[in-house]
């Protein structure tokens, strides 16, 4: 079974795509320089349809982009209140962080927390506001536990 840490949790809010963004501001240089040219040398066939095909392309990008924005900011969300969620068990039950591991990303009923060597499952209000834990036991005994070091690679 896989277990996330509080520190790789928090990792996963702030993770971003740089290749998507660089590969758009190349083709958006790009489109600069051919307008430039468009400019200089007016209207002709060449240019013109280089500079038709690019700002297609710079419009999939947005919408790609788009796209991404919403995915992010909905995972970003889930992964700021599983986050909050993690503070808020270690405060209460005087726990380290270190020592908490959670079986998902997303705050979900049924997830399992693992304290040291116990494992408890936990169940959320409708509103998930507040939670109550049940010791539960495994029939698997090997886990993963993924940390920030996971996250960096």
């Amino acid at each position: 079974m896989d277990f996330y840490t509080l520190a790789y949790v928090e990792s996963q809010v702030v993770a971003g795509q740089t290749w998507g963004f660089i590969v758009f501001v190349a083709i958006l240089l790009a489109l600069l320089v051919l307008g430039i040219q468009v400019l200089r040398n007016g209207f002709t066939s060449r240019y013109r349809d280089l500079l038709i095909i690019l700002s297609l392309i710079v419009v999939f990008f947005l919408g790609l982009e788009y796209q991404e924005y919403n995915r992010m900011k909905t995972y970003s969300e889930d992964s700021s209140r599983m986050a909050q969620f993690l503070h808020s068990f270690s405060t209460d039950r005087a726990i380290p962080s270190e020592q908490l591991a959670v079986n998902s990303l997303k705050i979900r009923n049924g997830m399992i927390l693992k304290v040291n060597d116990a494992y408890y499952e936990v169940q959320f209000n409708p509103e998930f506001s507040t939670y109550t834990i049940t010791r539960v036991y495994k029939v698997s005994p090997t886990d993963r536990i993924h940390d920030i070091v996971d996250a960096l690679q």
